[in-house]
Formats: C-alpha cells, structure tokens, sequence
C-alpha cells in the first residue's frame, strides 16, 4: 500500500498560532475535513514560545509545530486511507490559521511493506 505524507511550511500566520486552543481546533477541523476519526490529542508548549499539538487518528496523524516569532506553522499530516486527501486538512488548517501565508508542501511516498523490497 502507498501512502503520501504531507509536509507544510505555511509562513506568515496569525497570532492564533500562539492559542494551544485554536491550533487544536484547527487540527481537528482539519482532520473532520477529511472525515477521519480522532482517538486522542496532545499538546506540548515551549519556553520561551511554541508550541506543538498532535492529533491522532485511527487513520494515523496530524501533527502542527509552531514557531511564533517567525510567524511559521509546520503541518505533518499523514493518513493511511487512500480514499483521504491530506491536501484537504492542510488547506482547512491554513484557512484558520494563516489564511494570508504562503504555503510550501513537501510530499512523501511511504510504502506499507515488509521491507525495503516488498
């Protein structure tokens, strides 16, 4: 099975990106977007700023790490349904949280194998 995991660099975001609360809500829009299933949440602030939530889904993840003083949000989705576009959460993410930014994405094929070979 072929799986794309997602990375996002999105620049120039809102202060909402310091908000524990409103980066959650933004994952779980996100995740919602897609129709996956959220099985639990973590948060994790740094000092002196930053922050980093993650969303797990029966599906696999959403993970959202900020850099406040650069204005930078770094989006790592992965979903093993292939029938779930990772593209969605990132837009929906975006959306609330730096609607004005650029957005650079990284795609990355994982295989689902029992090696390296197949």
């Amino acid at each position: 099975m072929l799986m794309t995991q997602v990375l996002a660099d999105a620049y120039r975001c809102e202060a909402a990106i310091e908000d524990a609360d409103a980066l959650m809500a933004a994952a779980i829009a996100g995740a919602a977007a897609v129709g996956a299933t959220v099985v639990g949440e973590s948060t994790v602030r740094y000092v002196p700023h930053g922050l980093t939530i993650a969303v797990f889904l029966a599906e696999s993840h959403i993970v959202l790490t900020t850099w406040p003083e650069h204005r930078l949000l770094l989006i790592d989705t992965l979903l093993c349904n292939p029938e779930m576009d990772p593209d969605v959460a990132i837009d929906e993410i975006v959306r609330r949280l730096c609607p004005a930014g650029e957005v650079v994405r990284q795609r990355i094929p994982r295989r689902i194998a029992d090696g390296p070979n197949g």
